[in-house]
């Protein structure tokens, strides 16, 4: 087996392949095995007891999006590849070397299925992705990361963009998308259910997000390429059956369709109509509730002993 060239050796023999890692003060410690650099990959950053930044390799969940020529992922690879090529120009004029995705659309459209797809062409082109659940760690991880590897591309993901602003405020992300910390070369992909809950601070100002991508429901393109895969042998008129009755129908219902009918046996039509009317609406408590709607402040109507709210006994 050839040597990996990312690893650093000691040549001390010994057989744990130990080294002397050299503190700031000048004083040594043993480290086991190292590398030059992180292997190609997706990775979600999390810190030790001490604070020390750590890599752990995040899985990647794209088996089910179908890829082909002018679909979203490969024309949003293109200009990735595009961009990592024009860093030169960006130095020239004096910009940071930085660009932003930011994906929306609702829930069951494949959004996270995308970025999946697209990151696992990042990393099939060498280069590292980083998952993004707790701000402030992250930003720590990606100084350190730099400290190591100045020069990599690599790609920085925020999933449900939203739901982390709401948990830890916009702080640490605006200092990360406007480039405090001067971490360059890097692309930002992001996703969110409901645009309209992030500030125009992060969705209506380029350099931040440069391209804000609606993701709708499948086309009949798209529907026509995922049932050929899950559904190998159907007739090509019955899959064309398939595609007319899907319409509108989002990502997630498209693989529950394919579950009903195929795995399940249930019927076809039966199966499109409840998954369009659960497409249509969410349930609600007032389906069954006899009395008028329910206080939607934040206090009860009444203390639990029929007393009215703020009076104390």
């Amino acid at each position: 087996m050839e040597p990996d060239p990312s690893l650093s050796h000691s040549g001390s023999g010994n057989s744990h392949d130990f080294q002397w890692m050299v503190l700031p003060d000048g004083a040594f410690q043993s480290c086991g095995q190292t590398r030059t650099q992180l292997p190609a990959g997706a990775y979600s950053c999390a810190q030790d007891c001490y604070g020390r930044s750590q890599f752990h390799p995040q899985p990647l969940l794209a088996d089910d999006y179908i890829d082909f020529p002018g679909s979203l992922p490969s024309r949003v690879l293109r200009d990735i590849a595009l961009f990592w090529a024009a860093r030169g120009r960006f130095e020239r004029i004096g910009f940071l070397h930085r660009r932003g995705f930011l994906f929306y659309g609702k829930q069951g459209c494949g959004k996270s299925s995308l970025i999946h797809q697209i990151v696992q062409g990042v990393v099939a082109a060498g280069h590292v992705a980083f998952f993004c659940d707790h701000p402030y760690v992250f930003l720590a991880a990606m100084q350190e990361f730099r400290r190591v590897e100045p020069e990599r591309p690599l790609v920085c993901v925020f999933e449900d963009i939203d739901a982390t602003v709401k948990r830890f405020g916009d702080a640490a992300l605006l200092q990360w998308l406007d480039g405090n910390h001067q971490v360059v070369r890097v692309v930002n992909l992001a996703s969110t259910n409901y645009p309209e809950r992030l500030d125009r601070r992060i969705v209506s100002r380029p350099r931040r997000f440069d391209r804000l991508l609606r993701i709708d429901a499948p086309d009949a393109r798209f529907r026509d390429a995922y049932l050929a895969r899950k559904l190998r042998g159907q007739p090509a008129a019955e899959r064309a059956r398939w595609v007319e009755l899907t319409e509108g129908l989002p990502f997630a219902a498209l693989a529950e369709l394919v579950i009903s009918v195929a795995c399940l046996g249930n019927d076809l039509e039966e199966s499109v109509a409840l998954l369009k009317s659960l497409d249509a609406g969410a349930p609600s408590s007032l389906e069954f509730s006899d009395g008028p709607p329910p206080n939607q402040g934040d206090e009860p109507e009444a203390n639990c002993d029929g007393s009215p709210v703020g009076c104390c006994r």
